[in-house]
């Protein structure tokens, strides 16, 4: 077997074929260092999803920026050096297309005001004649209530009925009534969609009250690491005449409502 300076011949051309590989790969490659797509975001908040990448040399060939939501097959955004970006399905109107990166790019979606529908999956791809690399990261935007209310009324002799509720919430909440240190295991919990938010009310019906007892409702976003809480003191009714019984009306005209609002956000 014929040998070139003491290696065969197959190997000699094994060892040279890996060679000029790995400098074609260092002449034009490009890699992408860091994908910036935040876990959790705000509804109406701007935020940049950032897609900061590196070419090998200073050859850019061919170079272009894609974005894709969800699906692969969905573009929502593309740059080209020298030309101007183009917005696509879900973003379009969406994006601060002036927007520029520290290194001078337009590769970042500037989104101006995210809403719960953009929540989902951001693919960035960057490729140019020679190669390309992609990487994917997974978006909420969550949108906290409108309100939370928490009241009470009497509806019979011996029961008081608590009510907690909220609108407007995405994505779907979770929501508990507490008396005391005790959550109440017999609320009932109803959640209505509609237009893409979340309505939700939790009920409970209690014995009536013999003394001042503090009521609270918390409503959670698991998935946003959200919590919100609203307090309560409620009063026994204060019986008129010879009855013992109250209308809603007049027992929140004779029971004192302390609330107390505490507010935990975790981004």
């Amino acid at each position: 077997m014929k040998t070139v300076c003491g290696l065969c011949e197959k190997c000699f051309f094994v060892l040279g074929l890996t060679v000029l590989i790995g400098l074609f790969e260092c002449i034009d490659g490009v890699k992408i260092k860091r994908l910036e797509v935040p876990k959790v975001t705000q509804f109406g908040a701007p935020i940049v999803l950032n897609c900061d990448y590196t070419l090998e040399a200073s050859v850019d060939e061919g170079l272009v920026v894609k974005w894709f939501f969800n699906d692969v097959n969905t573009l929502i955004y593309q740059w080209i050096p020298n030309e101007k970006p183009r917005e696509l399905g879900i973003l379009k109107g969406r994006l601060d297309l002036e927007y520029t990166t520290s290194n001078g790019t337009q590769s970042a979606l500037h989104i101006i005001q995210p809403g719960p529908d953009l929540s989902g999956d951001y693919t960035c791809v960057v490729s140019t004649f020679t190669s390309e690399d992609r990487k994917t990261k997974r978006m909420l935007v969550f949108v906290p209530e409108k309100r939370l209310e928490l009241r009470q009324e009497y509806i019979g002799v011996d029961t008081l009925q608590v009510v907690c509720s909220a609108e407007g919430v995405f994505p779907k909440p979770n929501m508990t009534l507490h008396v005391g240190n005790s959550e109440v295991n017999s609320s009932k919990v109803t959640v209505l969609e509609r237009a893409g938010l979340f309505d939700i009310r939790a009920t409970a019906e209690v014995p009536s009250l013999n003394g001042p007892e503090e009521f609270s409702c918390e409503l959670r976003i698991p998935q946003a690491n959200y919590t919100v809480r609203k307090e309560a003191i409620y009063y026994p009714a204060t019986a008129s005449g010879s009855s013992a019984f109250h209308s809603s009306s007049a027992v929140l005209e004779s029971v004192l409502l302390v609330f107390h609002v505490l507010l935990l956000r975790k981004c």
